[in-house]
C-alpha cells in the first residue's frame, strides 16, 4: 500500500477519494467530527452502553489512579489527557469520542479497584461495583478497539491487560498485549518522528516505551519469547517533564503551588534496563536454541552473561538519587508528600526488576548443574563447561575471577559466567529485604506494584528454600528459614487483594512443609549422600561431598563484577580448584529444585503427602478472584470449581521448571 500510494501522488491523485479499508494497511474511514453540530452530543452512558460515574466520582476516582497506577505505567500524558477529560465534564460526549470514553472506563475501573481494597475506606461495595460495571463496559467493547487504529486504543488495552494479569486472567491479558503491540506497529510508535505536535510526538514515545516494558515483563513472566525487536525500533525515551496529579477542586486548591512531579524518568530507567538485558532474555526464552548446538550455547551465554551483568549494574550506579532504594529507611507513613511517594515506589520496582532480571539471567546455569554430575563420562572435556570444571587447579579468588593464564579464551568466559552465579543467591536476599520495610511494603500494597511485588519476592523465596533443601541442617538454612517466614508473612498480607499473592504464598507454604520434612528426614538421617563422583584436572577423584561446616555469610548487597569473591561466602564455593558449584551441592540443588515441582498446582498430580492443605482446594494461577471474571460481553458471576480446574496451570512457575533449560539445546 506504501507503494500505492506514492505511485498515486505522482498523478496528483490521493487515495482517500475511494474506500480501501478493506487492504491490509488502507485507509480507515475518519470518525465523525466534533464540529459536526452540538446534535450530536449524547449521555455517555448511553454512548458506552453502561451505567457511568458523575464528573465528581470521575475526578475522584482520576486522582486516584493517578496516586496508584500512573506512576508505575505511564501510559497517559496528563496534560493531553486532562483536555480530553474536559470535554465531557458536563455528561455529553460526541460519537468520536467513543475510544477515549473507553479509556477513561479502564482508568475509573482500576482507580475503583484500588480504592475498594484500601483498608478504612468507606463505601467498599459500591466501589467494587463501578469496578465491575465500568470494566464490563470496556469489555464489551473491545472488538471495536482493537479494530480502531488510535493511540487510545494501545492505551486501552496495556491497562486492561496489566489490570487482569494482576487480578485473576492471565491468559487473556497476553492476548490483549499482542494486540497493544500489533496496533503500535500499525501506528509506527516504534519508529522515529521528526516532525509534528510535541505533545502528540511524546505521547507516541510514552506509549510505546510502556508497550515495550510490558512485552519485557511478559516474557519474563510467561517464559516465552520477546514480541518486539530492538533492532526495528529507533523512537527516542520519553521527555522529562512535570505532571500534575490532581484533579478535585479541593486537591489542585491546595497543591495550587507545587510544580508537579517528574514520573518520566523511571519509565527511561525501567526501559533501559530491559534494553540491558534483552539480548540474554532473548537467548533464554530460545530464538537462537533450536540451532545452537549444546557446546556453542554454554560458550556464548556464560560471555553474554557476563557480559550484561556487568552493563547491569552499571546502570544501578548511575541511577538518578531519587531512585535509588534506601534498604536501610522505611518510609514514614505520616509523610504526605505525594512526589517523595511515587519516587519512593519507583526506585522499589527498579529495584525488584534489577534483582529479578538477576535471577532469570543466572537461572540456566543452575539448569546445567544436571549435566555435570555424572563427571566420570567418556566424552568429560566435549563441553566447554566440563572442560572449565576440570582444568583450574589452584584457583586464587581475585578481581579477574582467577582465571588460568593458561586458561583459554573459552575457559575464561565460562569459569567468569559461572563464578559469578552467586549473584543468584545475592538478588533474593536482595528482594527479600522489603520484608524489613513494612511502611513501603504497605504503600505498595495500596498500588499497582503489589502483585508485580509478589511475584518477584516469590521468585525469590523459591530461591531461598532451594538453598535451604539443598542442606537443610546447616546454619544457612536455618537463616534463611526465617527469612522465608518474612517473606510468607508479606505474602499473606497480600494475598488480602492480590490473588496472585494469594495462591503463590500458598506454594510458598506447601515448599516450606516439604522443607520441614527434608530437614527431618536429615536429622533421621533418611537422605541419601550425593554419589556423583568425580576426577580433577590432575586425574584423582574431586571432593564432591565437602560442605561449608561454618555459616557462609548472606551479603543483603550484590557483589559487583569487578570485586573479588570470598571462595566460603557463597553457595557456588570453589572447591579443589573448581568454579561450578561442588558436585554434591549441585546434585542437592537439582534434588531440591525436583522436589519444588511437587507443590506447583497441575492437573495431573496430587498434593505432595503432608503438605500443608490448601484451604481452597486445588489452586489455579490466578483463578480465584472471583470479582473478575466473565466473558466479553457477559454478566459477572463467580467462577465455578470446573472454571478453576481447567485453569490450572504453571503459567508463572516456568522459572522453576526442573526440565526448563534456559534455552539450552536439549540434543
Amino acid at each position: 500500500m506504501g507503494i500505492a500510494r506514492k505511485m498515486c501522488k505522482l498523478g496528483s491523485e490521493h487515495m482517500n477519494t475511494y474506500a480501501t479499508s478493506a487492504i491490509p494497511d488502507g485507509e480507515h474511514p475518519s470518525p465523525p467530527s466534533r464540529s459536526d453540530g452540538a446534535h450530536a452530543r449524547i449521555p455517555i452512558s448511553t454512548l458506552v452502553g453502561g451505567r457511568f460515574p458523575d464528573q465528581q466520582i470521575i475526578h475522584s476516582l482520576v486522582e486516584e489512579y493517578f496516586e496508584t497506577v500512573h506512576w508505575f505505567s505511564l501510559v497517559v500524558c496528563e496534560r493531553r489527557f486532562r483536555r480530553s477529560l474536559s470535554s465531557v465534564n458536563d455528561g455529553y460526549a460526541n460519537p468520536s469520542d467513543a475510544p477515549f470514553l473507553t479509556l477513561l472506563s479502564i482508568i475509573l475501573a482500576m482507580a475503583a479497584w484500588y480504592r475498594s481494597k484500601r483498608a478504612g475506606v468507606a463505601n467498599c461495595q459500591e466501589w467494587q461495583q463501578w469496578t465491575k460495571d465500568l470494566l464490563h463496559i470496556v469489555e464489551t467493547r473491545m472488538v471495536y478497539i482493537m479494530d480502531d487504529r488510535s493511540i487510545a486504543a494501545v492505551q486501552t488495552c496495556i491497562l486492561l491487560g496489566s489490570h487482569l494479569v494482576y487480578h485473576g486472567r492471565p491468559n487473556l491479558a497476553f492476548a490483549l498485549l499482542g494486540a497493544a503491540i500489533k496496533i503500535s506497529h500499525a501506528l509506527g510508535l516504534h519508529r522515529h518522528i521528526a516532525q509534528g505536535d510535541a505533545e502528540d510526538i511524546e505521547e507516541r514515545k510514552r506509549v510505546w516505551w510502556t508497550v515495550y516494558t510490558w512485552d519485557r515483563f511478559a516474557s519474563i513472566c510467561y517464559g516465552r519469547p520477546m514480541t518486539i525487536n530492538d533492532e526495528d525500533c529507533d523512537v527516542e525515551m520519553p521527555t522529562e517533564f512535570a505532571e500534575y496529579p490532581y484533579f478535585m477542586q479541593e486537591s489542585m486548591d491546595q497543591h495550587r503551588r507545587d510544580r508537579g512531579i517528574v514520573y518520566s524518568r523511571y519509565q527511561t530507567e525501567l526501559s533501559t534496563l530491559y534494553r540491558i538485558a534483552s539480548p540474554a532474555l532473548r537467548q533464554i526464552f530460545g530464538f537462537l536454541s533450536p540451532r545452537l548446538s549444546k557446546q556453542r550455547f554454554e560458550t556464548e551465554y556464560a560471555s553474554l552473561a557476563s557480559e550484561v551483568t556487568a552493563k547491569l549494574f552499571a546502570w544501578r550506579d548511575q541511577l538518578p538519587p531519587q531512585l535509588v532504594l534506601d534498604l536501610d529507611r522505611d518510609y514514614r507513613p505520616e509523610n504526605s508528600d505525594t512526589q517523595l511517594r511515587a519516587h519512593l515506589l519507583q526506585s522499589l520496582s527498579l529495584q525488584l526488576t534489577f534483582d529479578n532480571l538477576l535471577i532469570v539471567l543466572y537461572r540456566p546455569f543452575l539448569a546445567r548443574q544436571v549435566d555435570h554430575l555424572s563427571m566420570e563420562s567418556a566424552n568429560l572435556h566435549d563441553s566447554p563447561l566440563q572442560h572449565a570444571l576440570l582444568s583450574r587447579n589452584s584457583p586464587e579468588p581475585c578481581a579477574s575471577d582467577s582465571v588460568s593464564p593458561h586458561a583459554s579464551g573459552n575457559d575464561q568466559i565460562v569459569n567468569h559466567a559461572i563464578g559469578r552465579s552467586e549473584y543468584w543467591l545475592n538478588a533474593a536476599m536482595g528482594t527479600t529485604r522489603i520484608t524489613e520495610l513494612p511502611n513501603l511494603a504497605g504503600l505498595a500494597k495500596d498500588s499497582h506494584l503489589i502483585t508485580f511485588m509478589a511475584i518477584n519476592v516469590f521468585h525469590a523465596g523459591i530461591v531461598l528454600i532451594l538453598l535451604a533443601l539443598s542442606d537443610p541442617l546447616s546454619d544457612r538454612a536455618q537463616r534463611l528459614k526465617r527469612i522465608v517466614s518474612r517473606v510468607l508473612h508479606l505474602q499473606q498480607e497480600m494475598g488480602e487483594q492480590s490473588a496472585l499473592s494469594r495462591q503463590s504464598g500458598m506454594v510458598l507454604q506447601n515448599l516450606v512443609a516439604l522443607l520441614v520434612k527434608r530437614e527431618g528426614d536429615a536429622m533421621l538421617g533418611r537422605l541419601a549422600p550425593a554419589t556423583a563422583q568425580g576426577r580433577d584436572g590432575r586425574g584423582g577423584l574431586a571432593r564432591h561431598e565437602q560442605m561449608a561446616t561454618s555459616a557462609p555469610t548472606l551479603s543483603t548487597a550484590h557483589p559487583r563484577p569487578d570485586e573479588a569473591q570470598d571462595p566460603g561466602s557463597g553457595f557456588f564455593s570453589p572447591v579443589d580448584g573448581q568454579v561450578w558449584p561442588n558436585v554434591g551441592v549441585a546434585q542437592r540443588l537439582n534434588e531440591s529444585l525436583a522436589s519444588v515441582q511437587h507443590a506447583f498446582p497441575t492437573t495431573q498430580e496430587p498434593p505432595i503427602p503432608g503438605a500443608m492443605p490448601s484451604a481452597h482446594g486445588n489452586m489455579a494461577m490466578f483463578g480465584e478472584d472471583t470479582a473478575m471474571h466473565g466473558g466479553l460481553g457477559g454478566e459477572y458471576t463467580a467462577p465455578v470449581e470446573g472454571h478453576e480446574t481447567e485453569n490450572l496451570s504453571n503459567e508463572f512457575f516456568w522459572l522453576w521448571d526442573v526440565n526448563w533449560g534456559g534455552g539450552y539445546p536439549q540434543t
